[in-house]
């Protein structure tokens, strides 16, 4: 029964879901190379026990589920233990453990195995790593009838962690790009120990094991920066499983579907098949864990969405602070407050593994201008609040704003500046995890600052006036460094800073009286440089990398768009509504408001 035993402990820890598809595009693995016990045996000890066990049926095709392993769901067509060495292949023994014992046989046998056949490691190699567990099991009678149990199991935990951490240590050195490890689960929520006297000392033992393991496997991946070596938390997931399985499409998650005689009718509803091992459904939950894992690269760079909204919105609040002074009315003497209400809406299309983004918000801004018929200034501060979907990501955006402008014009000639600052805060910041529909959540805040210098000229038709207009715009803006909190994988993303450099051409027509203006302005803009960082992630309290992903602006080419219908209410009070659209071959967005303005 120990091959039993060895599932269970991997496998309790099972959090849970379905993954989500496409998460990979980016970060690939050329091959999976699997250590380990039943947990992840594709029919190893089956065959070396020519079909003795695991008994099939009722196990399936010599795994110790109802189905395939989480290591086979993973995306990889991997031989068993005979298979040719030179692709994926599954080298995992149902009840071995992770020293040298021959039969079955152990993790470092295995290992022995595979490069004494010639079998090599590349940097394009995704190797899976899961032990531990019938080392504690075995050792688990023995502890409980000593003096010292828990000094006992002590020492059988950090040996097993040991052996773990020096086959992955190995590993690395012999060149593989990508090693994940696997810890242990709770075993007191498994359907074997739940509610037994041996509970309390097992998870004892897995937590003495646990630790060992991460401490020494920060030290071996400290000894080998070539390799990026991931630790899969499956004591914190099995834990949120066991509190809330139904989350997760599962409603027993404390039986056994197989009780030693029969089989239930229905175990794509159990996450055990028998008193440690998973059903296949629950080994799918596992694999989607891990792929949350192996996947953070391509998948934290999705959290990109952020800064460009801000970015985008830090352009807006320039475009509006030139545009008051680039009318055609003259300015004349005075001051004059104006309170604008602004809706928006915004969508850029899929890109690499970001989905459909859209941005729907409102604000509000309010500019107090003062100045005379050839010079003027002006201060406007606003804010504005956006409910971001980009599918996997989602967030709730706060830009608190301030900008400076002033112009010059003669009777026809006009130059603007402005340049301002924002505060940007992220709330209730959502990653579905490849386990949906859990849930990640997080916050940060950044900054936003830029500039934009617009000059032009005003040629009269009788009613109708006519400009033409150049603008250049410059925008930085950086998100601070945050991480999530959750049972799977905690991505920790790294502060970002996104500038560019856009260039624009528009013109603009008015017509109308002294009481009624309507307007209507048309152009391009288009990005002269980009220099934005690249999205860097990586898991927070793990040994895995920080990764890189190039992620560009999705505001390239883009034609703009501005209609609008002001006039004059009395001698001091004035009504405008305005729409401005921007329009590119992969984004979108549509502002309209409506502002009040009052000369004194």
């Amino acid at each position: 029964m120990k091959a039993l035993m060895t599932g269970a402990a991997s496998t309790a820890l099972a959090v849970a879901l379905v993954a989500i598809a496409g998460s990979a595009s980016a970060q690939t693995y050329d091959r999976l190379v699997v250590f380990g016990d039943s947990l992840s045996d594709n029919g190893n000890l089956y065959g070396a026990t020519n079909g003795a066990q695991p008994a099939s049926p009722p196990y399936w095709q010599g795994r110790f589920s109802d189905g395939r392993t989480f290591a086979e769901q993973l995306g990889f067509t991997a031989a068993n233990f005979n298979g040719p060495v030179t692709g994926s292949i599954n080298l995992a023994f149902g009840g071995a453990r992770t020293d040298s014992q021959a039969a079955p046989l152990g993790m470092q046998l295995q290992l022995a195995s595979y490069v004494s056949r010639g079998g090599r490691f590349g940097a394009g190699d995704l190797v899976s790593v899961l032990g531990g567990a019938n080392n504690i099991f075995q050792g688990l009678p023995v502890a409980g009838a000593s003096a010292n149990p828990t000094g006992t199991i002590a020492v059988t935990s950090r040996s097993a962690a040991s052996d773990i951490s020096g086959l992955v240590g190995a590993v690395a050195q012999a060149g593989a790009g990508t090693i994940v490890v696997t810890n242990l689960p709770r075993l007191s929520v498994t359907p074997q120990f739940r509610g037994t006297a041996a509970a309390p000392l097992a998870d004892f033992a897995v937590t003495t094991f646990n630790t060992a393991l991460y401490n020494n496997l920060a030290s071996v991946a400290s000894s080998n920066p070539g390799a990026n070596i991931i630790q899969v938390d499956l004591f914190t997931a099995g834990d949120a499983l066991s509190a809330n399985p139904e989350a997760f499409g599962i409603r027993n998650a404390t039986q056994a579907c197989f009780n030693g005689v029969t089989v239930c009718s229905n175990p794509g509803e159990y996450f055990y098949f028998d008193g440690v091992h998973p059903t296949t459904k629950g080994h799918s939950i596992i694999a989607s864990m891990v792929n949350d894992y192996i996947y953070y690269g391509t998948a934290g760079s999705r959290m990109a969405v952020l800064g460009e909204t801000s970015w985008r919105h830090r352009e807006d609040d320039l475009d509006s602070a030139t545009r008051e002074l680039s009318t055609r009315d003259a300015w004349g003497e005075g001051t004059r407050l104006s309170l604008s209400a602004l809706a928006s809406t915004a969508k850029t299309d899929a890109r690499g593994a970001i989905e459909e983004t859209k941005t729907d918000g409102y604000g509000a801004r309010l500019a107090l201008e003062t100045g005379n018929e050839t010079l003027r200034f002006g201060l406007a501060g606003g804010i504005r609040q956006s409910e971001l979907d980009a599918g996997i990501v989602k967030a709730d955006i706060d830009n608190f704003s301030l900008d400076v402008y002033g112009g010059w014009r003669s009777e026809r000639a006009f130059v603007n500046v402005a340049a301002g600052a924002a505060q940007d805060d992220y709330n209730n910041v959502q990653r579905m995890t490849a386990l949906a529909p859990l849930v990640h959540n997080s916050s940060t805040r950044g900054k936003s600052y830029g500039a934009r210098a617009q000059g032009g000229m005003w040629f009269e038709q009788g009613r109708m006036g006519i400009s033409p207009r150049v603008a250049v715009a410059w925008v930085n803006t950086s998100v601070d460094s945050f991480f999530e909190a959750g049972p799977v994988a905690d991505y920790a993303y790294q502060s970002r800073r996104l500038e560019a450099i856009t260039g624009e051409v528009a013109l603009r027509l008015e017509h109308g009286t002294e009481r009624v203006q309507f307007f209507i302005e048309g152009g391009w803009r288009d990005s002269l440089s980009d220099s934005s960082e690249d999205m860097r992630t990586g898991i927070q309290g793990n040994t895995a990398k920080v990764l890189a992903q190039s992620v560009d602006l999705p505001y390239g080419s883009q034609g703009i768009v501005s209609v609008g219908l002001s006039g004059r209410i009395g001698e001091n009070l004035s009504v405008g509504v305005g729409y401005n659209g921007r329009f590119g071959s992969d984004f979108n967005s549509h502002l309209g408001g409506v502002r009040l303005s009052y000369a004194f």
